[in-house]
Order: C-alpha cells, then sequence, then structure tokens
C-alpha cells in the first residue's frame, strides 16, 4: 500500500513537472513569435521609409513612420530574454535616422522616375501603405490633421508621378533615338494618366500641356520645375 502511495505521489510529481516545462516552453515560444511579428512589421516599416527618402522630397513623413519602428523595436526589446545588444543597436541606428530626417527637411536628390513596371508597382504600393501608417500616427496624436492634409496630397501627388513621369522618361529615351512612334506612345500614357486623375494640384494642367505640345512637336522636353528627372536621360 505504501508503495503504491509513493508511485502515484511520484507520478503526480511528474505531471507537476512535466506541466510547468510545458508551460514555460509554450511561454518561450508565444514570445519568439511574438518577437517574430514585431520584427517583421518593423522590417516592413523600414521598407517604407526606405521608398520614401527614394521618392517623396518631404523627410517628415519618413522621419514619424521611422519612429513608428522605433516603438516596434522597444518592444521586441522588452521581449527578449538574452542578449540584448543586437536590438540595442538596431534602436540606437533607427533614433540616429530619425533626427537626421528631421533635420534634413527637404531633399533634392529624390526621384519619382521608375526603371520597370515592377518599380512603379511595388513603389506605388509602398506610397499607399505610408498613407495608411500616417493615418494611424495622427490618430495617435503625433502630428495635426493639417500636417495629416499636407502628407495626403504629397503622397498622392508622388503615388500619380510614380508612373508619369518613368513614362516620360521612356519617351525621352525613344525621342533621343530618333524613334517618335514609341516616344509618342509613352508620352500619351503619361498623358492619359494625368488626365483621368481627379488631383487639384495645378501641375496636373501644365504637364498636360506640355505634354501636347512635346508630342506634336513644338517642345523637346517637360520644364525643369515639373520634372527634374528629364536631367537624367536629357
Amino acid at each position: 500500500m505504501i508503495v503504491l502511495i509513493v508511485l502515484i505521489a511520484l507520478a503526480l510529481a511528474a505531471l507537476v513537472v512535466v506541466n510547468q516545462i510545458n508551460r514555460k516552453q509554450m511561454e518561450e515560444q508565444a514570445r519568439r513569435m511574438q518577437q517574430r511579428k514585431l520584427k517583421l512589421q518593423a522590417d516592413a516599416i523600414v521598407d517604407v521609409v526606405n521608398c520614401l527618402e527614394q521618392t517623396i522630397p518631404n523627410r517628415m513623413m519618413a522621419k514619424y513612420i521611422n519612429d513608428e519602428s522605433i516603438v516596434l523595436l522597444e518592444q521586441i526589446l522588452k521581449l527578449e530574454t538574452g542578449s540584448t545588444t543586437h536590438i540595442e543597436n538596431s534602436i540606437r541606428n533607427a533614433l540616429m535616422r530619425s533626427e537626421e530626417l528631421a533635420n534634413a527637411k527637404n531633399y533634392p536628390s529624390t526621384s519619382y522616375q521608375k526603371d520597370s513596371d515592377a518599380q512603379i508597382t511595388h513603389t506605388q504600393e509602398q506610397l499607399s501603405e505610408a498613407m495608411i501608417l500616417l493615418r494611424h500616427i495622427c490618430a495617435q496624436g503625433k502630428f495635426s490633421d493639417a500636417e495629416l492634409e499636407v502628407f495626403t496630397n504629397e503622397l498622392s501627388w508622388g503615388f500619380l508621378m510614380v508612373s508619369v513621369t518613368s513614362f516620360i522618361s521612356q519617351g525621352l529615351k525613344f525621342s533621343n533615338l530618333q524613334d517618335r512612334f514609341s516616344a509618342k506612345n509613352y508620352y500619351q500614357k503619361a498623358q492619359n494618366l494625368l488626365m483621368e486623375s481627379m488631383l487639384p494640384d495645378p501641375r496636373r494642367m501644365r504637364m498636360i500641356k506640355e505634354l501636347s505640345e512635346i508630342i506634336e512637336g513644338s517642345r523637346a522636353s517637360m520644364s525643369y520645375d515639373l520634372m527634374p528627372e528629364r536631367a537624367l536621360t536629357d
């Protein structure tokens, strides 16, 4: 009888130990999964920031979005149970990047022009994601509705210009090759996008007019203030 009681006690003790081990393993697995989820979100935000840096002149949009990656990295840091050096370095680098973006204001080196349909599509997807992120950040009270309106207008214009300037650039390349038929086709693609757009930006009508002049042959290229990128292909 005593032996049976001992065996039962040992079995119960073993079950308790196994349950504790399983619970700890499940907690560890949940922690790692949460870290991976946050890391994917942070990486996606960095991709958006990279796109904005290359495409949109206004740096503050990229700065606000980059700040969100810092928030996610800090959450990852709180979940870490091992060495935190690599996470702390990532946070430090992200903080430096936000500071640089805040001080840079406008970069003249950005370009809407992309070299392929895949790049156009990817850039426009990233600009759409930036719009979603900025609305979320504004809802948190981190910047004003007036700023959001400015950012929205710039992103909407940038979204349109990514396709328009890329088509115009292709048109310029074919013009330089004396292939007027192909050049006209790309110019008309760009003009159609501008005409279909409902954006109230006055630059849109100017671009439509200048593209008509290019197609007619009375103008060689777009005005520099409308498309600085043309210098890359002239």
